[in-house]
Parts: structure tokens; C-alpha cells; sequence
């Protein structure tokens, strides 16, 4: 009997089951046999963290407290799993603080998410980027303090990434040319605000970064020209490349970008105009911002496609021609329209009444003309902000403004406009600033304006305003800046000042007010703490009156009234407010300029009171002195009589106190004594009498501050007299008249012995009488020495006894002893020939002595005989700073008016010497490219260690190839540091441009604000490196014209002919072969252009260009920096 077919494929079925039951077993018992609950990956994940923690110094949120091993990993604070995996970690915002690398990290093979955002991890990107798990999609260490560089390999090595964000840390180097070349998942490459540095024109784009919408590299050093490639990448959304030093062409294949919604390109170099290609290709634009560059041309019409644009931000540029209307009513959903600081002429659109969404629209500093459009504001219009100042509009003010219900600010001053200011202003309950200064407005202001409850500053100085300041306009009681002077305002100071709790600044100068200045103007308690400038000389305003820019423009001269004028002016050009008819006629010799931000705190009262040139009479009340921030009070030009009050001494932070031309009598207060940063005093012609107080800053003031008071004495008047007689005591008559005989005997007895101790007496003073007739002949020898016709300088110590027995205060073991006298013989009486420098802080001689050693004497400019105690104690806290690439000081002495200043002698000389003077042409010495390279480090170094390390750190403000002297190993030494700050302490009237640098060294803020920061020390050094790399000096017109050695290596960078700037002497003496080198000077020549931007905030700091220095040395040579 024959078997069923079917039994062999069923015996075949059984066994294949039983053999996948049994694989399974199998399967199921090798995984749970180590450990049955299932954890042993999650546990090998979870020990690869414990490492991770051990590197964690800090953490003060107890964020890692769960991370035990006894706990499942998967329960862990910030950890995430799936199927027993960990595929996320998650620390941020926890600021944990530690030196960690990623290395425990690689082990976590299913690790897709890593955030590390906001914590203090001391880690180098150079390695630790390598080490990361290769599964990784989202990787998150901004603000991590992450530093080194971007390893070549870090893009191709992780290719599966869609998102990486390392920004805001201290990545340096070169971006790797292969960025977006295998980035076929990349969405998200986030690279801002680190210190990246090169050309990146060169970048690789192909068709694999199609998934890329999120581009930004703003914040770091780029230069050169936009990577016209980048367009390869179509899907892109935002694109931020602003706040760089890119210096092309803005590329036409932007315009290919179809669904671009952000480019912002701003704070660059950018050259050219426009490119049309942008709006008719870019349909999908919601911001364009192209501020702060050299675009030219005109607004391209085909913007009015974009109409979904929301922000059109065009400031800061040369773009001329009108603007094109159809922008406006193209674009319903505009909200901002910034074109300060151009060309822009034409007249004010008109659709932009059409614009309901529009909130900011600012044509500050252009050549913006005709009327407002009466019609400017609609019903339902959402205008914050409308800024027009220094531009040419004429006509008047419309009423229509009262329209535009959410008005916070409307500013058109230095315009042609004419006519009242509109009383239905008094409608818009939102504003907040109302600022139409240098115009020709007429007519009472409107007391409709106290309607304005949220008013804060209130601006019309320099019009034709007439009438009483209105009662009303005290119900505003935000009020912190009011600015009437110059107007033709009549009527008493109405008290109601006193209601204003926040007001800081109160100008009504050059008016015809009457009155007594109101007492309750104490009441002022303003919480507006920073000052306007310590010493106004010499800093910023940085903080008074949230919102504004301030310029005090201090007059110095005697054409114009007052000592100044405080001016607000947001988005108008420093330059403009010299071309002001009223301010170009006047001797305004310094200008402080800034933004500013308010920080709230207690006890601050009025800031800045001018009342000047009115016709106020009656005493200065007392309760003045109780304005206790008070910093400008100018009373000058009025009919003031009394007393200065005495609680003037309370007025500690007051920097200008001007009450000439009143009729103010008695004695100026001891209490002045006090005005530690008084720098500017002006007493003159009043009545006033009795000596000047000697403590204190009045004596060191010009004597023409005093002039005409006719009763005053003292210094810096003639002295005071003493007429008061000097009597003589009676003789007494009395009983004792006729003495007895008997006496007479021990007359006679007293009478030998005194003469016998008087002859004693005389021969002991003739023998001291010669040896100091003997000594005096001695010194009077060596002090001719000094006035010879061969000494190199001039000395007024006539006042000072014994001079030469003076000993010099030391710092160093070896001159403990040293004497003025020695110092007369080691430099052959301060002869010519022991002259080696001179310069804005005084003479230097080298001083040979006794002993074979040398040393450099500095004598100081002469200043003040005042300021001893201040001048010492800035010699010991200078004697204090030692470095290794700073030149130290060795010690001080003061004789009479003099101040001489011992230091190490510096054997080469300054490098100033080296590259263009007497070593250079005296004996052909010619710097190699290793030795500048050296200087360059040391001079950093020296430089850094002022700004990072000194308490408090120390700003040169003088920082040039001459102070940068050269030992015997030729080792950079940094001179001079801390000269400026003494000069300053001891003169406070020295002119500020004398402390702000040397011609060709000053960066272009200065020129603006005369404020000295550490960021214009980078500026300065940035020019000693240019004369390094170049060999040229700072300034010559032969080789550079109007411009300067900066200004003509950017125009050559630019250009493309970089090359051309380096020294001859360096390229003649490198192989032409040798690449590196010449590369490397390149590299050097990068790091200097980032010192020399012309905007602070792009420049690194002395830490940063240490760092970017220590990582162009060869590998070998860096472990011997960093010990050095």
C-alpha cells in the first residue's frame, strides 16, 4: 500500500517549527540570562554616563543627583529611552560646570539626540567633536564654552546629523571647506558668535544640501565674498551671515532662493547695490536686513513683489534715489521700515497712511523733503514710532498725527519746520517721546500736552517757542528729560517741577525766565543711577533715560553761551551736530556720544539742571545742594545774589558748576573741598571774597574761572595779604622796678655764663654754617648742571629744599638707596646726550650707574603741583604689576614740581626704533618674519594681562609701536601702561584728546565719544600689528594720502591685492616656495584685520587674540609659549 504524498512535507513543516521554537528559546535565554529584569544595555549606557559625570565639577541644581547605577538609567534626570536604549540627553539650562570630553559618549550607539545648551563645559571642539556617537541626528552645545577648532572631518563623520547648533562659544580656525558636503539630512546649521575666521567663498555647495533651512554664521570674522553656491541649497528658509567682514558684492543667485523668509546680511562690508534679482526672486521675504554696510544705489522697485515682507531694514548704508512707493502699497503686512543713516531723497510716501500694520517708520539722516502728508495717519493705524530728524522737510506739524492712536515716539528735529505745535497731540495717551529740537516751531506750548500722561521726554529746545511753561504739563508725571533752552519762554520757573519724581535732566537755558529758582526742585528723586561721566573729560554717558542716544557737547571756548548742551540724537549723525548752524560757530572741542540703557536703583535725584542766561534772581536756595546725583548745574548769565550755599559740598558727583556773571558775594564753601570730580568751575564775576579753598580740585583750576571777583585770593590768584597788625605784649610796670643790690651780684654771675654758652654757641654755628656753605656749593654745582646749555630739558624745583638729598621710593632691592643726586650724575646732569625718547607723557634718559647697570628715567610733563597723595598712590599700585612683557617700574621720586619715574632700561630700544628710526638706519637691523612674530606674542600678552588680569584692569589708551619696548632678547615689553590714568588723576584738565592716543593708533569711536575702553586698546595693538606686517607707519602721506595705514591695507584687502601690504623685507628673505610661511602671514594678517574693525563689538578681546596667536604656533613650539 503506497503512503500518502502529503506525510514527508508534513514531517518537514513539524521539524522547520520546532527549530524556530527552539531558536527562539535560545534567543530569549541568552538576552535575559545575565540579568532576567532586562537592563544589561540600558546599564552599559548608564555606566558610559557615570563617567560623563565624573567630569562634572559643579552642579548646583542637583540635576545629576538621580544619575545612580542602583536607579534604571532610562529614570535618569534628562536621559530618554526606547526599547531599553538611551536615544536622548538632554542637560540644558542646567548649569553644570566642568573639563569634560565626549569620549564616554561614544558608546551610546543609539543616541540620536544630544543637548547640551547653557552649561560651563571646558571642552576642546578640536577633539571631542570626533568622539561623539556616529548615530547622532540633533546635536545641541551652544553656550558651553566650547573652544578650539572644527575638526575637517566633523561634517563627513557625522552625516546623519539634521541638526547642529554650536553657537555662542570660542570656535576658532577656518570653517572646513567640506561644510555642507555630505549633508543629505542636514536641516539646521547653526555656527553664531564664535570667532571663525577666513574666506568661505570657496565652500562646496552641491545638490545634496537640498534639506538645509537654517543657515547661520552672524557673529564670527568671516571675510571676503559671499558663497555664491549657497544657492545650491533651494529649500533654505533663513539665511543670517550679519556681523562679519564680508567686503563683495551681494551674489544675484540669491534671488534663487524661492522660499527664503529671513536674510539678514547686516554689519558687514558689503559693497554694490541692491540686486533686483532679490525681490522678484524672493517672493516668500518676511525680513530683508541689510543695515550697516556700503550698499549704494538705488531701493530696487521689484521689492514691491514681496508682499509678505514684514521688516525692510536698509540703515546705515550710501543707498541714494527716492523710495519707491509701491513698496508701501504692496506690502499690507509691513511692520518696519528702517532706512536711517543714507541718501534717500524725495518726498515722504504717502501710502503710508495705507500701511494699517506698519509700527516703525525711520528716515532719520537722509535728504527726505517737502511736507508731512497731512493724511499720514489713519483710522486704525498701529504707527509706534515716526522718526524723521536731520533731513530737509519743511511746512508745519499736521494735526493729523493725533490719528495714529499708538504713537510712542516722534522725533523731527533738525528739519525746516515752522508754525505752533498742534494741540490735538495732547490726544495720543501712548506717547512717550515728543523731540523736534533745532526748527523753527513758534507759538505757546500746548498745554493739551499734559494730557499725555506717559510722556517721558519732552525735547523743543532750539525754536521760536514762546510764552509760560503751561501748568498742565506737570500732570505728566513720567517726565524725565525737559528740554526748553533756547526758546523765547517768559514767566517764573514753575515750582511743579518739584512734582516730577522721575526727572533727570532740566534744560531752560537762553530764555527771558524770571523768578527765584524754585526750592522744589530737590524733590526730584529720579532712579536713573549712571552717571553722565565721572569727570566729564573723559567718559560716555552710559546710562541716563532709557532709550536714548545722548550727546553732551561740552563748549570749551567763549563764542557760545553756556559750557554746553546735552542732545538727544537717536539716529542722527554724530558729524551732522557740528554742521548745526547754532553748534558749528562754537568752540565745541569734545563731543560723548551713546546709547544708553537705563538700570534702576534708589537714591538718584536731577542729573543735569541748566538754567543759564535767563533773568533769575534771589538766593540759590539751599535745598539744591540736596540733588545729590546732580552732575551739570549751569546758574551762569542771571541776576542770582547771596551766598554759594555750603551744602553744595553734598554734590559729590558734580563734574561742571558754572554761576559766572551773577551777583553772588561771600566766600566760596570749604565744602567744595569735597567735588572730588569737579573738572570744570566757573566763579567768575561775582562779588565773591576771601581765599579759594587750597583742598581739593579749586586750587588746580585756570585762574580765569575766578576772574573778576575782586575780594578772592589764593591759589591760583595772587596770594592772600594778612592785614591784620602784629602787636607786641606790654611791658608791665609794676613793684618789680627797683631791684635790690643785693642782687646784682648773681647778675653778673648769669650774665658770664651766657656769654660763655653763647661763644660755644657761635663756634658751633659757624662750623655747621661752612659745612653747609661747602655743601651748598657742592649742590649748586650740580644743580648748574641741570640749567646748562648742554641739558636736555628744563627743571622747576626751585621751591624744594635739598633736592639732591631726596631719596627715590623703590620697588627693587638694588636701588633701596638710590638719591636724586645719583640720578644727576648717571645721566651727566639730564644731559642731551642721555636723551633717548620723548613723547605726550614726558622725557626719557638712560642713567648709567656706579655700578656698571643702567637704567631709564622718565620725566614727566609737568602738571599740577597738586595731586602728591593721588600720584602716590597710582606709583605704588603700578610698582605693584609685574610681567614678564611689561617693562616694570623700578621706582619714583618727586622733587619740587617734578615727578621722575625710574624703569629697567630696554636694551634694543621700542620697536618704532627697530622698524622705522635710528636702529633701523643706524645699523641696517632689519626684523625677521620669527622675531616680529615674537614681539607680536609678547606685546599680546602684556596687553592682556593689563585688561584680564590687573585689579582693577588697567586700559593703556596709548597702546603704539614706541611703547612697545625691546630687551636684550628682544622680548616685547609693554611701556607706559597706567601713564594716561596718572596723567588724568593728577591734571584733570589736560585736553581729553591727549589721553585718547596717538595720531594713526586712535580708533574711529573715539573720535565720537572719547571714551577709552579695553575694545580700543585691541584697535591700537591691531595697528602695531599692521606695522609688523607691513613696516610702514600709521600715518604717511606719501604712501597712504588723506587716508591711514588702516584705511589703505582694508581698501588693498578688498581690492584682492593683500599681498601687496606685506614688507618687502619679508618676502625677499622668504622662499618663494615656502607656502606655509607666506600662509602663515596671511593668518596674521586676519587675526590684525579683526583688531582694526571699525566696530567695537566685532573686535576680539586680548584673551581671544592670545589664543588666536598660541594656535599659529607649530605644534612644538606651542607647550613653550604656553609656559611662557
Amino acid at each position: 500500500m503506497e503512503k500518502p504524498l502529503f506525510q514527508p512535507v508534513y514531517s518537514v513543516v513539524v521539524l522547520t517549527l520546532l527549530f524556530m521554537v527552539f531558536s527562539s528559546s535560545c534567543l530569549f535565554l541568552s538576552v535575559f540570562a545575565i540579568d532576567p529584569s532586562g537592563l544589561s544595555t540600558s546599564r552599559t549606557d548608564g555606566e558610559a554616563l557615570i563617567l560623563f559625570k565624573k567630569m562634572i565639577q559643579k552642579d548646583p541644581n542637583g540635576v545629576l543627583s538621580s544619575w545612580e547605577l542602583n536607579n534604571d538609567p532610562c529614570t535618569w534626570n534628562g536621559v530618554s529611552c526606547s526599547l531599553g536604549r538611551i536615544t536622548e540627553l538632554d542637560l540644558s539650562n542646567s548649569n553644570l560646570v566642568g573639563t569634560v570630553s565626549f569620549h564616554p559618549l561614544a558608546s551610546l550607539d543609539s543616541l540620536s539626540v544630544l543637548n547640551l545648551l547653557m552649561n560651563s563645559f571646558n571642552v576642546n571642539s578640536s577633539s571631542s567633536l570626533l568622539q561623539l556617537p556616529l548615530g547622532l541626528k540633533h546635536l545641541d552645545l551652544s553656550f558651553t564654552k566650547m573652544s578650539g577648532l572644527i575638526p575637517n572631518s566633523f561634517f563627513s563623520r557625522y552625516s546623519n546629523l539634521v541638526y547642529i547648533n554650536l553657537s555662542y562659544n570660542n570656535i576658532t580656525g577656518v570653517l572646513p571647506q567640506s561644510v555642507l558636503g555630505n549633508a543629505d539630512y542636514l536641516q539646521v546649521l547653526d555656527l553664531s558668535y564664535n570667532n571663525l575666521t577666513g574666506s568661505i567663498s570657496g565652500i562646496k555647495l552641491v545638490k545634496s544640501c537640498t534639506g538645509l533651512s537654517y543657515f547661520d554664521l552672524s557673529g564670527n570674522h568671516f571675510t571676503g565674498s559671499l558663497p555664491w553656491s549657497l544657492s545650491n541649497c533651494t529649500n533654505l528658509t533663513d539665511i543670517n551671515l550679519s556681523n562679519n567682514l564680508f567686503n563683495d558684492e551681494i551674489p544675484r543667485s540669491f534671488g534663487t532662493f524661492s522660499r527664503l523668509q529671513r536674510l539678514d546680511m547686516s554689519h558687514n562690508h558689503l559693497t554694490g547695490s541692491i540686486p533686483s534679482e532679490l525681490g522678484s526672486g524672493c517672493q516668500s521675504l518676511i525680513q530683508l536686513v541689510l543695515s550697516n554696510n556700503n550698499i549704494s544705489g538705488p531701493i530696487p522697485v521689484s521689492l514691491s513683489s514681496c508682499s509678505w515682507l514684514q521688516v525692510l531694514d536698509l540703515a546705515n548704508n550710501n543707498i541714494s534715489g527716492p523710495f519707491p512707493d509701491s513698496i508701501i502699497q504692496n506690502h499690507s503686512s509691513l511692520d518696519s521700515l528702517l532706512l536711517s543713516n543714507n541718501m534717500i531723497s524725495g518726498s515722504i510716501p504717502s501710502s503710508i497712511s495705507s500701511c494699517k500694520k506698519l509700527r516703525i517708520v525711520d528716515f532719520s539722516s537722509n535728504k527726505i523733503s517737502g511736507h508731512i502728508p497731512p493724511d499720514i495717519c489713519s483710522n486704525g493705524a498701529l504707527l509706534e514710532e515716526l522718526r524723521m530728524p536731520d533731513n530737509l522737510i519743511k511746512g508745519e506739524i499736521p494735526p493729523g498725527l493725533s490719528q495714529c492712536s499708538e504713537l510712542k515716539t516722534i522725533d523731527l528735529s533738525i528739519n525746516y519746520l515752522s508754525g505752533p505745535i498742534p494741540k490735538e497731540l495732547g490726544r495720543l495717551a501712548n506717547l512717550e517721546r515728543l523731540m523736534a529740537w533745532y526748527n523753527s516751531l513758534s507759538g505757546p506750548i500746548p498745554e493739551e500736552l499734559g494730557q499725555c500722561r506717559g510722556l517721558k521726554n519732552l525735547i523743543l529746545n532750539n525754536n521760536l517757542l514762546q510764552g509760560r511753561i503751561p501748568i498742565k504739563l506737570f500732570t505728566c508725571i513720567n517726565l524725565e528729560w525737559v528740554s526748553l533752552t533756547s526758546n523765547r519762554i517768559t514767566g517764573e520757573i514753575p515750582p511743579e517741577f518739584g512734582l516730577l519724581p522721575r526727572l533727570a535732566v532740566l534744560q531752560l537755558a537762553n530764555n527771558s525766565l524770571t523768578g527765584q529758582i524754585p526750592k522744589e526742585l530737590a524733590n526730584c528723586s529720579s532712579l536713573i543711577p549712571p552717571r553722565l561721566g565721572r569727570q566729564l573729560g573723559a567718559k560716555t554717558f552710559t546710562g541716563i533715560l532709557s532709550g536714548n542716544t545722548l550727546a553732551f557737547v561740552r563748549n570749551v571756548g567763549n563764542s557760545c553761551k553756556g559750557v554746553g548742551g546735552l542732545l538727544e540724537f537717536s539716529g542722527i549723525r554724530p558729524q551732522r551736530l557740528l554742521e548745526v548752524p547754532s553748534l558749528k560757530t562754537c568752540d565745541f572741542t569734545r563731543m560723548y556720544s551713546g546709547a544708553v540703557l537705563s538700570v534702576w536703583a534708589h537714591y538718584q535725584t536731577l542729573e543735569y539742571l541748566d538754567l543759564s542766561y535767563n533773568e533769575l534772581d534771589g538766593k540759590i536756595p539751599d535745598e539744591v545742594g540736596d540733588i545729590v546725583a546732580l552732575q551739570v548745574l549751569d546758574l551762569a548769565h542771571n541776576k542770582l545774589s547771596g551766598e554759594i550755599p555750603a551744602s553744595f559740598g553734598h554734590l559729590r558727583n558734580l563734574g561742571v558748576f558754572d554761576a559766572s556773571y551773577n551777583k553772588l558775594q561771600g566766600q566760596i564753601p570749604e565744602s567744595f573741598s569735597n567735588l572730588s570730580f569737579l573738572v570744570q568751575i566757573d566763579l567768575s564775576n561775582n562779588a565773591l571774597t576771601g581765599p579759594i579753598p587750597s583742598r581739593g580740585q579749586l586750587s588746580t583750576l585756570p585762574a580765569s574761572q575766578y576772574a573778576n571777583n575782586p575780594g578772592l585770593c589764593g591759589v591760583p590768584l595772587p596770594p592772600c595779604t594778612n592785614d591784620i597788625p602784629q602787636t607786641t605784649p606790654p611791658v608791665e610796670n609794676g613793684k618789680g622796678r627797683h631791684r635790690p643790690a643785693a642782687a646784682s651780684w648773681a647778675n653778673s654771675i648769669v650774665l658770664g655764663v651766657l656769654i660763655s654758652v653763647a661763644s660755644v654757641c657761635i663756634l658751633i654755628v659757624w662750623a655747621i654754617a661752612m659745612r653747609a656753605k661747602r655743601r651748598e656749593a657742592q649742590e649748586l654745582k650740580m644743580l648748574s648742571r641741570l640749567h646748562a646749555n648742554h641739558a636736555a630739558t628744563t627743571w622747576k624745583i626751585d621751591k624744594e629744599k635739598e633736592p639732591l638729598s631726596i631719596n627715590v621710593a623703590t620697588f627693587q632691592m638694588q636701588l633701596r638707596k638710590l638719591k636724586f643726586s645719583q640720578l644727576i650724575e648717571a645721566t651727566n646732569g639730564f644731559a642731551a646726550a642721555s636723551l633717548i625718547g620723548s613723547g605726550g607723557f614726558g622725557e626719557v634718559f638712560k642713567a648709567t650707574m656706579k655700578d656698571g647697570s643702567s637704567v631709564a628715567i622718565k620725566k614727566l610733563i609737568r602738571l599740577s603741583c597738586q595731586g602728591d597723595r593721588e600720584f602716590m598712590a597710582e606709583m605704588e599700585t603700578l610698582g605693584k604689576i609685574k610681567h614678564k612683557n611689561l617693562v616694570p617700574l623700578m621706582g619714583y621720586c618727586k622733587i619740587g614740581e617734578e615727578r621722575l619715574l625710574v624703569y629697567e632700561f630696554m636694551q634694543f630700544g621700542s620697536l618704532e626704533d627697530m622698524l622705522h628710526g635710528k636702529m633701523k638706519t643706524r645699523e641696517g637691523r632689519i626684523l625677521t618674519w620669527e622675531e616680529r612674530k615674537k614681539i607680536a606674542r609678547g606685546a599680546a600678552k602684556g596687553l592682556c594681562f593689563l585688561h584680564h588680569n590687573c585689579i582693577p584692569h588697567i586700559i593703556h589708551r596709548d597702546m603704539k609701536s614706541s611703547n612697545v619696548l625691546l630687551d636684550h632678547e628682544m622680548e616685547a615689553r609693554v611701556s607706559d601702561f597706567g601713564m594716561a590714568r596718572l596723567i588724568s588723576a593728577l591734571d584733570t584738565h589736560l585736553s581729553v584728546s591727549t589721553l585718547a592716543g596717538t595720531p594713526g593708533y586712535v580708533p574711529p569711536e573715539y573720535y565720537q565719544s572719547f571714551r577709552c575702553t579695553a575694545k580700543g586698546d585691541v584697535y591700537s595693538f591691531g595697528v602695531v600689528m599692521l606695522e609688523l606686517l607691513t613696516g610702514k607707519r600709521p600715518t604717511d602721506k606719501d604712501d597712504f594720502g588723506d587716508t591711514n595705514l588702516v584705511g589703505w591695507v582694508k581698501m588693498k584687502v578688498r581690492e584682492g591685492k593683500g599681498k601687496e601690504v606685506i614688507d618687502p623685507a619679508l618676502l625677499s628673505k622668504s622662499n618663494e616656495n615656502d607656502v606655509s610661511e607666506v600662509k602663515e602671514i596671511t593668518r596674521y594678517m586676519e587675526i590684525t584685520l579683526q583688531c582694526v574693525d571699525d566696530f567695537p563689538s566685532r573686535r576680539p578681546n586680548m584673551l581671544q587674540v592670545v589664543a588666536m596667536l598660541r594656535d599659529l604656533l607649530p605644534v612644538d613650539g606651542a607647550s613653550a609659549s604656553n609656559s611662557a
